[in-house]
């Protein structure tokens, strides 16, 4: 298959152009993605480039980085993108330069900027288109199970925050009682657990027999994280980052690695355990994970880890408490004043107080999430499977090291696999 292919160079596979200005102020509402250094960055009403399109981190920290667009957007002056394929599958180009050490040709500047005369003398060795299409639908597919697995996920992770924002926060089942209804898709067992009143408490109305608790008398400790930031590995234990937390669930498609000596340093404190749910204390606040089982990682900088107690074994309950909205303000409401970036006082983290119902209801709750979680976390290993069975898969195929046929093969049992569980 390789034999077929022709030495050139990125100048000549693909044409480069600087992203164009978009202050703040000229920026409007619409749809159209702004495409940024880092990727996705705000939405435009206008667009300069057509999709499906490959833009290229220019400057920064993200300089180097590759990431595509299927629609038309706007290309910021943060990156450069591609204005001509030449004849090339736009994708098959998206994984190509994602092969190459793009950020290795700084111009030379204090700060990391790419410069499109450095890139296009780079060498690359280009298969025909057919075979490019070939190598596309290979890793596409894949890419597109991962996509699935995670819209599941994400959907899975709504499920569950709306079943507990219906019990907890907006305290449907209490009010239905209240009124002489039965709380709707509720079985007699759990509906007995709700009281049928409301009585007032310091921040307002709760379900009668609920109380206030300071978070210390409920979690069996709380951790914070290191102030520095260890070097990278290309494999081992993972290095948690505020990226890596979604709001509700870990997203692992982006993930930092450090070597077992760095692990051994940074667990000293605490190692993660499953069911500890991280949170970001500084920066961007408030986002949450739970941490699934199997996995080997210490915690970042900017996050802690609550570990709940175990004798209520009700993990799935406190994950939701501590990711509900009203948690999530109490968290802005203890913000530093005058701090340079958003950030509570972790060491008075445990003096807040937080509602707390019976042990039967939170066990409840439990029964419900602890189904959707099981898969949550199932499709979290399919596609984490299937990520690394891409990265493997991308170098050797981009280069011709690996045949066509053998790679279908491969792919179609991971994916038929992962479609079956």
């Amino acid at each position: 298959m390789s034999s077929e292919w022709t030495q050139s160079t990125l100048g000549e596979f693909v044409r480069l152009q600087r992203g164009h200005d978009l202050t703040a102020s000229e920026q409007q509402a619409g749809s159209i993605p702004i495409m940024g250094s880092a990727g996705p960055n705000g939405t435009h009403s206008e667009a300069l480039a057509h999709g499906p399109g490959v833009v290229i981190g220019r400057s920064g920290a993200s300089a180097g980085r590759v990431h595509f667009s299927e629609v038309d957007y706007w290309p910021h002056n943060t990156c450069l993108y591609v204005t001509d394929f030449l004849g090339n599958n736009p994708r098959f180009a998206y994984y190509l330069l994602q092969t190459l050490d793009l950020a290795a040709f700084n111009s030379g500047s204090a700060q990391p900027s790419l410069n499109r005369n450095y890139l296009y003398s780079i060498s690359l060795k280009i298969p025909p288109r057919a075979a490019q299409d070939g190598i596309v639908d290979v890793l596409k597919s894949l890419d597109d199970r991962i996509t699935l697995l995670r819209e599941t996920n994400a959907t899975l992770e709504a499920i569950a925050q709306a079943l507990f924002k219906s019990w907890f926060v907006d305290f449907d089942p209490v009010r239905a009682k209240m009124e002489g209804r039965a709380p709707k898709g509720m079985d007699e067992a759990t509906t007995a657990l709700f009281p049928d009143a409301l009585e007032a408490a310091a921040d307002g109305e709760i379900p009668a027999g609920w109380h206030m608790q300071p978070i210390r008398e409920l979690v069996a400790d709380v951790f914070d994280g290191p102030h520095a930031t260890p070097p990278e590995a290309d494999a081992g234990p993972v290095f948690l980052g505020i990226k890596n937390l979604t709001g509700t669930g870990l997203a692992l498609a982006d993930i930092r690695h450090i070597n077992e000596d760095d692990w051994l340093k940074w667990t000293k404190r605490v190692v993660p355990q499953a069911g500890d749910i991280v949170f970001s204390y500084e920066a961007t606040l408030g986002f949450f994970a739970l941490i699934p089982s199997g996995l080997r990682c210490c915690l970042g900088r900017r996050l802690a880890l609550i570990r709940p107690k175990a004798n209520e074994g009700a993990g799935h309950f406190w994950f939701h408490q501590f990711t509900a909205a009203p948690f999530q303000r109490l968290l802005v409401k203890h913000t530093v004043p005058g701090a340079t970036v958003n950030r509570i006082a972790l060491k008075e983290f445990p003096s807040y107080h937080v509602l707390v119902p019976p042990v039967a209801l939170q066990m409840a709750f439990d029964t419900v999430a602890s189904a959707l979680w099981a898969k949550i976390h199932e499709n979290q290993a399919q596609a984490q499977t299937l990520s690394t069975l891409r990265d493997t898969l991308l170098p050797r195929l981009i280069s011709g090291q690996l045949r066509l046929p053998e790679a279908q093969a491969t792919t179609e049992a991971a994916v038929g696999g992962a479609l079956q569980a």
